[in-house]
């Protein structure tokens, strides 16, 4: 755990996994964990709920390598309830949609590197104020930053820039 900012990537990611409908995935290789959130293309999210309690069960697991986080989530993923991805094994009409990204980590940095997306004012903002936070690495420079958790940043006040990222992503129709 980085004693500087209080928050480590174990505890950075339970965090990340405990919100819901989110979930953990490797689309760029081992060297960047990616967290995605179920966005639907309709309104109707009900059925979307039951994603969120194998979610919680595992942000509850503790899962050292990324090789043995990376096999509990793709077997979570061939696991998840029918009509989330869109398959046509639900009742009745399936859920649409997509998952989309809303954090990133660099695997095996010190300190860790997170990435975040953010509304393009506050983005710049942090980055005037803050010299840990620079423009998101290999993102979109105007919506992602990433952020050196060198201890400028306090737990508290990472855990709203996730929660930031997430509600501005979960809410994209």
């Amino acid at each position: 755990m980085s004693a500087q900012s209080g928050l480590g990537h174990k505890a950075i990611e339970a965090y990340i996994l405990s919100l819901p409908k989110a979930r953990l995935d490797y689309p760029f290789g081992e060297d960047v964990a990616v967290y995605k959130v179920f966005v639907p293309a309709t309104s109707s999210v009900s059925r979307l709920d039951a994603a969120q309690g194998s979610n919680e069960k595992r942000a509850s697991r503790t899962i050292g390598t990324v090789r043995e986080r990376r096999s509990v989530t793709d077997v979570a993923m061939r696991q998840e309830p029918a009509g989330v991805t869109g398959s046509a094994g639900g009742q009745g009409k399936a859920a649409r949609g997509d998952w989309k990204m809303f954090a990133l980590i660099r695997e095996g940095k010190k300190p860790v590197q997170l990435s975040l997306k953010s509304d393009p004012q506050l983005t710049e903002t942090l980055r005037a104020r803050y010299e840990s936070v620079m423009p998101g690495y290999h993102l979109n420079k105007k919506h992602w930053n990433t952020i050196v958790l060198t201890g400028q940043l306090n737990a508290q006040e990472i855990k709203a820039l996730i929660r930031h990222s997430y509600d501005l992503v979960s809410s994209q129709n």
